[in-house]
């Protein structure tokens, strides 16, 4: 469950699709959505739950979770009324079409709101002092809520403190800094007071649905267009830029290459747009407008113009204009089809001793086995002895898209197990054949490795087919999810789009019986990662499904790499031991789970500034290790999907000339992950500083020369 107060800025794709949204419904048909979405999640999810009593307290917490999460801004009394008023009768409002609850509690936390506005603008002119022992807990999602009015303003006092002291830390200009607070805290009590019904349904049904499960999700008509837009399809009609919303401005972040935005030239990064102006209208003001609505305005259809007045980048005075007229069109996303490298090794005069081959895929999108098998294709012709396939950030998909994907390493066989709530058990199979490659290969998965994604590692380590590498496990996710439009159920004078209900309805299963349901698929060879200690996975989700087990389908294995697995593990051990990017990812591991023990933060400025200079030597003194260790000798080349089908050649990509960012955020356990996720600039993939791909081709190279001695073949052919 993610808390609004998480979302000060976020990150929007300008979509610019034919406008679908909601038309304004009203707090009626509001309740009759309400209605249809309890109907489905009782009648078609796999727990078969009732709205009972206790999906109703669930869902009410929920509710209060999503509005507060770090429990902050509502009293324990407010929390104490709600829970006498709504706490086990949820069920009865809903049936009776009634979201009055909904709007009551959205209201109370407007009101609390504005009372914290209120008090911070009168904390932000206290003197504070910052020699005085005492801490502050960031994090209070897990803690209750303040008791009263006084507990409050004391947690909002420190709060304040801590803010103010983050910007002596980072050597800010004081008053900014408070003008930065105060203007933070006002958009955000104005982001809030701007909900409409339909969105404040929105968090609603959303806390209901995740009564049931993690992953059950209620989608207004623009959410859904959005998921079939990014996980399905990969296309969608607008100017292709990515905006994010800074001190209120809606702030280009980065332009999608060869979106019109791209071609045009003229847009460019950190530009920030003041107006919006439709074809034949007129400019409309989007300066301290909700990022969504400034996306609503920037929507049309193919063809059609959108102008954007700007303030430019480079502009030397606030007061520069500049006027950008865009015609949208089809964008494609580009960056989230799959792509390939080729790892050249080389000894010391150059010359090539090993090539290996990498494809990756961030998710199962519509004919996503087609593209792979494409790049395989061209891998082979490239001579590769081994294969990496990179899920690390795969989240999943399309099923079916995933037991092709299977197909394309294995020639026949099931893949999956799948069983619904009556307890009806279905094998899914390897339709025919379409084996690709042959070779030996490492599957790399990370905590963010999920759904579909489990289900490959899962079949190619079962069946003997490949080497799974990464954090311990995957992310956990074993179940499956249809979604239902609730426009083809709602009554025949029902206005507007009432959107899409995402449900849970089977959970699958390995072909040994076992569930990956928060277990997730365990890496044969587990390299260190400060996601295996965060709240990642679904076994951290609230009212995630629970593991269990079926019988197993007959399957037969193509491979026996048991054998080896111990020897890859000592080897792997020994270079992890020796490699200064991973010291500091153990580094990192070491502060994680430090302040997992003790959440809270010292406020005194002396203690902070030392634990900075503390971090920053430490982090100088990897820096300088790394430093000397040698470059890799090896040449990378890249393949996107569009150059394979051209049958261009692969591009050599330059050898990096940026600071290793292993050191960014010294003190942030999420630097490491950020960097290795730092892939794309220009089109181009960032690849040379990604020491856990590179220590994945160490395992690859492993494994090849093992399966080259006496015994160690695949029993795996392709037809002649």
């Amino acid at each position: 469950m993610r808390g609004i107060l998480r979302h000060f800025w976020l990150f929007v794709l300008l979509l610019a699709l034919s406008p679908a949204a909601f038309a304004d419904m009203d707090q009626t048909q509001c309740g009759k959505v309400a209605k249809l979405v309890a109907i489905f999640l009782q009648q078609a999810h796999f727990s078969q739950k009732p709205f009972d009593a206790n999906v109703s307290q669930t869902a009410l917490r929920n509710y209060l979770d999503a509005l507060d999460f770090n429990h902050s801004i509502f009293l324990q009394s407010d929390i104490d009324e709600f829970e006498k008023k709504y706490g086990t009768t949820l069920g009865e409002y809903t049936r009776r079409e009634d979201i009055s609850p909904a709007l009551d509690i959205y209201n109370r936390f407007l009101m609390r709101a504005a009372e914290q506005e209120r008090g911070i603008e009168t904390l932000l002119a206290e003197p504070h002092d910052f020699s005085k022992e005492e801490t502050y807990r960031p994090d209070r999602s897990k803690l209750p809520w303040p008791k009263d009015a006084a507990e409050a303003h004391e947690l909002w006092r420190k709060r304040v403190k801590f803010e103010l002291l983050q910007g002596l830390l980072a050597k800010e200009n004081p008053a900014q800094t408070r003008k930065t607070i105060a203007r933070r805290y006002s958009r955000f009590l104005k982001e809030m007071r701007e909900a409409d019904t339909e969105e404040i349904l929105d968090y609603y049904l959303n806390a209901l649905a995740h009564a049931y499960d993690p992953h059950s999700d209620y989608q207004s008509p623009s959410e859904a267009e959005n998921f079939e837009i990014n996980s399905i399809k990969l296309s969608l009609t607008g100017i292709g830029a990515v905006l994010k919303s800074e001190d209120g401005y809606p702030k280009i972040v980065s332009l999608v290459p060869g979106a019109p935005a791209d071609l045009d030239k003229r847009l460019k990064p950190n530009d920030r747009i003041v107006a919006v102006q439709q074809e034949h209208g007129e400019p409309v003001d989007v300066v301290d407008m909700k990022l969504s609505k400034v996306v609503e305005q920037i929507r049309g259809e193919r063809g059609t113009k959108v102008t954007l007045i700007v303030i430019p980048a480079d502009a030397t005075d606030e007061s520069v204009r500049r006027t950008i007229c865009l015609s949208r069109d089809v964008v494609k996303l580009t960056e989230q089809q799959a792509r390939a490298l080729v790892y050249e090794r080389t000894d010391a005069q150059g010359h090539p001793t090993e090539r290996f081959g990498v494809i990756q895929l961030p998710g199962f999108y519509e004919k996503c086995s087609e593209d792979v098998a494409l790049l395989l294709k061209r891998l082979e012709k490239e001579r590769i002895s081994g294969l990496i396939l990179d899920l690390r950030r795969n989240g999943g998909g399309m099923l079916e898209e995933a037991i092709n994907l299977t197909g394309l390493f294995l020639r026949e066989g099931p893949v999956l197990q799948v069983k619904d709530y009556r307890g009806r058990i279905q094998s899914f199979r390897i339709s025919r054949d379409h084996l690709s490659y042959t070779g030996p290969m490492v599957v790399l998965v990370s905590r963010f490795s999920a759904s579909a994604s489990e289900i490959v590692a899962a079949a190619l380590q079962d069946y003997g087919r490949a080497v799974v590498v990464g954090d311990q496990a995957t992310h956990g996710k074993g179940t499956v999810q249809t979604l239902l439009p609730l426009s083809d159920y709602v009554p025949w004078d029902f206005h507007g789009d009432p959107g899409k209900l995402k449900v849970t309805v089977q959970k699958f299963y390995r072909v040994t019986g076992l569930s990956t349901q928060q277990r997730g698929v365990a890496s044969d060879v587990v390299l260190p990662s400060v996601d295996d200690y965060l709240d990642l996975g679904e076994s951290s989700l609230p009212n995630a499904l629970p593991a269990d087990a079926i019988p197993p389908v007959f399957y037969q294995k193509v491979g026996e790499e048991a054998p080896f697995i111990p020897i890859l593990q000592k080897r792997s051990s020994e270079r992890v031991a020796a490699n200064p990017d991973f010291a500091y990812v153990l580094t990192q591991i070491d502060l994680l789970k430090r302040k997992n023990e003790d959440k809270a933060v010292s406020l005194n400025q002396a203690v902070r500034l030392k634990e900075k200079q503390e971090a920053e030597a430490s982090k100088a003194a990897l820096e300088a290790k790394r430093a000397r260790r040698p470059a890799p000798n090896e040449n990378i080349y890249f393949l996107d999907i569009e150059s394979a089908r051209s049958r261009k050649p692969m591009k050599l990509l330059p050898p990096s000339t940026a600071k290793s960012s292993a050191a960014d955020g010294a003190g942030d356990p999420s630097s490491i992950r950020e960097m290795e996720e730092r892939n794309w600039e220009d089109g181009t993939p960032q690849v040379r500083n990604d020491f856990t791909l590179e220590e994945a081709l160490n395992v690859l190279g492993d494994y090849v020369a093992l399966l080259q001695k006496p015994g160690g073949s695949l029993a795996l052919h392709k037809d002649p």
